[in-house]
């Protein structure tokens, strides 16, 4: 069986040979295929080659065509600064004032910011692995886009400023949502027709560590259910799925993530893995949530190795994933990686139940 099989097969409850780990390792990958950071952000053919070295290293189901968070931003305007080989720095703000929402304009990510830069990736990875591996895309969440172009505080200052009835910025923040929206809808499609089977939401400032559970259900939840909602016509055409990624412990709305139609809910390592389990339940594939900045970042690989065990211990009756709870750091040991891959493979060796 082959990697894009053995994935899309455990998001939609078949049986597969053996577990998948699929750590989400962006940046990771390309250090560890001694790339240069800024120049894989800015150029498709270093990020695929990156990306691809990785790969061959690691023969990891799922490749991951993902580094920086600001690609998005930066075609509204965003003003971005690139260090040499280090991740990207975001300055100011594109939008001030409620009324600055009316001056955005679309953008076309086929052409604009650096977009392009992901979806050339994918497609040259798709062109070089086929179907040997799965392909997950890119793609900031509506709130996190706003958060970029506005800064955070100030989009949360609105926002409780609604709430409270002191000033009503409903108009502003529906607008600045639905061209995330509308832009993320675009740039997921473009990376399925490059060759992406897993597209995906990142909304990680719409943390219950940043938003409250009913700003998450009045703000987020419903242009998120809607991302899902018109993408689910769009990944069956090409025999892809769809992915949703909030940073931290979000227990609290788990039910909502189900609720937003998303065929694989990321759970990070700040939340209780089986709480996940009993929650979601097989309603949506589940994928997480070994600790990056923990055990694999300072473990030795016999502590990856008991933790990933443990992970799929708790996730084998469902469908499961073994993921890590957010990104890799870059200076993550590369035989800790190999270590988590090869634990899902012993998981079946060593009579683990699938």
């Amino acid at each position: 069986m082959r990697g894009r099989e053995r994935v899309l097969n455990i998001v939609r409850g078949l049986s597969v040979d053996y577990p998948v780990a699929a750590p989400y390792m962006g940046n990771f990958a390309i250090r560890a295929a001694g790339k240069n950071l800024s120049e894989c952000y800015q150029h498709g053919q270093a990020l695929a080659t990156a990306q691809l070295t990785a790969w061959d290293i690691f023969q990891q189901d799922v490749i991951v065509v993902q580094s920086d968070n600001y690609y998005m931003a930066e075609a509204f305007g965003a003003t971005v600064e690139y260090a040499r080989n280090a991740m990207p720095i975001l300055h100011g703000a594109v939008i001030e004032h409620p009324g600055d929402v009316k001056k955005l304009e679309p953008v076309n990510p086929r052409t604009d910011g650096r977009m392009p830069v992901y979806i050339e990736a994918i497609a040259r990875i798709s062109d070089k692995v086929g179907d040997q591996a799965a392909i997950r895309g890119c793609g900031t969440g509506p709130f996190v886009l706003a958060g970029h172009l506005c800064g955070i505080e100030r989009l949360l200052m609105w926002m409780i400023e609604t709430d409270n009835g002191l000033e009503d910025h409903s108009d502003a923040l529906h607008r600045l949502f639905s061209v995330g929206l509308e832009t993320l809808i675009q740039f997921a499609t473009a990376q399925l027709e490059a060759g992406a089977t897993i597209i995906q939401l990142a909304d990680s400032l719409a943390s219950l560590a940043v938003i409250s559970p009913e700003m998450f259900r009045k703000y987020v939840f419903p242009y998120e259910q809607k991302f899902f909602s018109r993408m689910h016509d769009v990944c069956a055409k090409h025999d892809s799925v769809a992915l949703l990624h909030i940073c931290g412990n979000n227990t609290k709305v788990f039910k909502d993530y189900v609720k937003t139609g998303a065929d694989i809910i990321a759970i990070d390592h700040a939340a209780d893995l089986a709480k996940a389990v009993d929650i979601i339940e097989n309603r949506a594939c589940i994928i997480g949530n070994m600790n990056p900045s923990g055990t694999l970042l300072f473990g030795s690989p016999a502590d990856v190795t008991r933790e990933a065990l443990a992970c799929l211990d708790t996730g084998h009756h469902v469908r499961y994933l073994l993921g890590t709870g957010c990104e890799v750091a870059p200076e993550t040991p590369v035989e800790n990686i190999q270590a988590m891959i090869a634990a899902a493979q012993m998981y079946q060796v060593a009579g683990g139940p699938l």
